[in-house]
This record gives structure tokens, sequence and C-alpha cells, in this order.
């Protein structure tokens, strides 16, 4: 029989990871028999929510069981001894006999990625529907598994293999060979996203916490994934690692059209022009966009590096979408859309105006005043009737999509590879998809 199980909020701010308890689930299930013939589910949720988890992931997994009862109960008690509530994590989870109902779980989905969902009515819908699941906490996790079941795999989608760590190397540096990271994303270009960025010379597939991943890699087919990563040098034994398929790099949250005045915490695009730019505090730009008469408060913050630098060249008239999240307004500031992207849709010309020069001896010409004329600086020859010429100076911006540098963009940013290289098909279950067991890599110099 088909089930699924759904899993989120099960880390804190000092550990655990929730696609960590996916990839044990998964590893002891297949251990008791069961089959997958689809790969877990990475999802991830609006990234804008104040009480979100570290990385805001649930998981979801689709699987075969010939007893579905085992297998949740499994996974229950395995949920219940590796969330780290003690440390602030609200886990919920969803167990699921056969096909998730589209008309239940697509609008959680929607709503989750995108704005903010209810846990008591998420929690009420499945006690209505006589869904079982399981809540440790405040509970507050059950609305991103339900909402993690709503997300398929005929949207765009990508991979990503991520490797564990042992337990005793928790909280050390990930020691990795970044000459190694480079090289593997210049051979398995543009399969691979993310892997280095150039700019901060800073390896991007490792995070930083204390958690259990030591590293992640994202790309458009499981087999890329693969290969970048087996490409990666590292100093460690891991524990293993598995395949995630997910909607990361796909701008799932950035697809809703934002309505007026501002939502806290939503998240999507307006589309207008631009009435003003000012630089404030810390570098940080400030832009006013006049969306069907209302002005829309936003801003581009200094860590975007490209985004800032491309932002600036832009100017009062130009018309563009801007993309991202909404943060609260407070006592002395309005609601304000944090950008995560702009697209350029058309960009007012800029013109320079000068005197004409001397039909006489082709010198510069001063104004006589208005409506007098010029007059020669040079021969002294006047020229009543004539106009300023008007210049096109060539604008540095273009029409186009602009983003972030590497390092500052979002697990959900979609890159601008990506950008008719959608994934809307999954890729069949790979022959060495999940490595329950431990890696051992050469030993190799300090990095």
């Amino acid at each position: 029989m088909r089930c699924l199980i759904a899993l989120d909020d099960t880390d804190s701010r000092m550990g655990h990871c929730t696609t960590h308890l996916g990839y044990q689930i998964v590893s002891t299930l297949l251990a008791q028999g069961c089959a997958f013939r689809r790969y877990p589910r990475l999802v991830r949720l609006n990234p804008n929510v104040p009480f979100k988890t570290r990385g805001n992931a649930a998981v979801a997994l689709d699987f075969e069981s010939e007893s579905p009862d085992d297998a949740f109960e499994t996974a229950d008690s395995l949920l219940s001894e590796l969330s780290d509530v003690e440390n602030g994590a609200n886990s919920g989870a969803v167990f699921l006999k056969g096909a998730p109902d589209a008309r239940i779980f697509r609008p959680l989905y929607e709503a989750a990625i995108s704005g903010v969902v209810n846990s008591k009515k998420v929690a009420k819908i499945l006690q209505d529907r006589g869904i079982r699941s399981s809540t440790l906490g405040n509970g507050m996790g059950i609305v991103g598994a339900a909402a993690s079941l709503g997300f398929n795999e005929e949207d765009d989608h990508t991979y990503e293999v991520i490797a564990y760590r042992q337990p005793g190397n928790c909280g050390t540096p990930r020691m990795v060979d970044s000459d190694s990271v480079k090289r593997a994303e210049r051979e398995t270009y543009p399969h691979s996203l993310n892997n280095y960025d150039y700019c901060a010379r800073r390896v991007l597939i490792t995070p930083h916490g204390p958690d259990p991943v030591f590293l992640g890699i994202r790309a458009n087919s499981p087999g890329a994934a693969l290969t970048t990563f087996k490409m990666v040098r590292y100093e460690e034994e891991l524990a293993g690692y598995m395949v995630y398929l997910s909607n990361q790099c796909t701008d799932a949250h950035l697809t809703k059209k934002l309505a007026l005045p501002l939502s806290a915490y939503s998240a999507g695009w307006v589309g207008g022009q631009i009435v003003s730019m000012v630089e404030g505090e810390g570098r940080h730009l400030y832009i006013s966009l006049d969306v069907a008469g209302s002005l829309v408060p936003s801003a581009v913050y200094e860590p975007a590096g490209d985004l800032l630098r491309m932002a600036r060249m832009l100017m009062r008239g130009d018309k563009v979408r801007l993309f991202g999240g909404v943060r609260r307004a407070t006592s002395k500031h309005p609601a304000i859309l944090n950008i995560e992207k702009i697209e350029v849709v058309w960009v007012q010309p800029k013109v320079r105006y000068a005197n004409p020069a001397c039909e006489k001896c082709g010198k510069a010409t001063k104004s006589e005043g208005t409506g007098k004329g010029f007059q020669c600086r040079t021969c002294g020859a006047k020229a009543v009737g004539k106009m300023k010429e008007i210049t096109v100076v060539p604008r540095d911006i273009h029409v186009g999509i602009y983003l972030p540098s590497p390092g500052a963009q979002r697990h959900l940013t979609k890159q601008l590879i990506r950008y008719g290289r959608e994934v809307c098909s999954p890729h069949p279950i790979v022959e060495g998809w999940i490595q329950p067991e431990r890696l051992r890599n050469l030993q190799l110099p300090t990095c």
C-alpha cells in the first residue's frame, strides 16, 4: 500500500535537523522491507514567517508498505526520540494511507509557501477527515507537515544530496577542499547549482551550525547532484547521505501578486513605476514604487551584493517588478517589501541636454537667456531660434531579471541558469540514491 509520512519543525537553534530525521526514518523503513519508488521530498515554505524553523523545511516520505501501521509507529517513535523539543522544536507529523487528496493539501501548500497558516485550523482539518497526525511542543510543525503533502513532482523542482555527520563531529568545523568544489562546479555546469560564491570566495555547500548536515549539493537531476558530490574532497568520515526531491531553487514562494495594502509576512511580487530611490543607513537602498496609484515601500539591503549594485543603476520612471517578502509594520515604519529579486520591465531613456555648437567656428556656445538664443564663446556669433541639443545616453542597466549574490540567495531562490531549464516531471530512482552506511574518504591535507 502507498503510504506517506510528513514531518516538520523537529530541529532547534541548538541542533538536530528535519532532513536528518527523514534520512533516519527512510533508512529504518528500508531495513524493515518498505519500498521507495519516489524520492523523499524536501519542501521549503514561506521564509518570511517569524516562527519559522532554521531552514523552514518540511519533509515528506512516499513509500510502499505491507504494514502501514507498523511503519507509522516506527516513524512516530523516531519523531519523539529525535525532535529537539527541549530547545524549542514544535514538531508535527502527518501519516497518510493512499495518495494525498489534492483538494485538501494543495491549498495548504499554496497558503504556506507565501503566507501564514493557522496551526489549529490545520489540525482541525486533519481531525475532521480522520487523518492521523502527531504533535510535540506547541504543535506548530503540523502546518509544514501537512503543507508538504501538497507539493508534487509535477511542480518545478530540483534535487539535493545531503550528507550527514557522525554525532561526535557535530559542532566542529566542516573541512571541505574548496578547489574540489570549484572544479566540481565547472565540470557539472549548468546542472549543479550554487556550490561556490566566486565574489566572496566562499564555499556554499556547507552549513555553519551544530546540526548533523555536513553538506548539501543541489542540481537539476539526482545524477548531477550525486556526480558533483562524488567530486568533492573532504576530511571526515560521514554517517551517510540521501537524495531529496525539492522545491528549492524554483521561486515557488514568489509566484503570487501581492495584494495592497501589504500584508505582514506575505511573499510574492508587485509591479509598477519607480517614484523615488533613497540610500539609507547601512547603505541599504529604499525604493518607492507606484503600483496602480498606491505607493509601495520596498528595500534592497547591503548584504544582497549584486542586487544592490544593480538596483543603484535604476532611476525614477523605470518600470519594474519587485519580488520578496513583507516585513511587518512597526510604530515607526510601515510594512515594507524586502526585495529578493528585481525584474526590469522597461527603462526610462536617459537624455543629456547641451548648448548647440557655433555654426561659424564650431566652438561651444553659451545661453543668452530663455528664448534669446545662444552666443559663441570664441567668435561671438549669435544663434537665435536654436534649441538645446538632446542626446540619448545609454543606460548601464537592461530589461531582465537580477538576483542577489549567490551567498545572499534564499533556499528557494531560482538561479538565472534555471530559467528555461525547469524540471516538471520526476526522475526515476537511481542506484545509490541513499547510503545509510558510513562513508570513508581519503584523509586530505588541511584545506
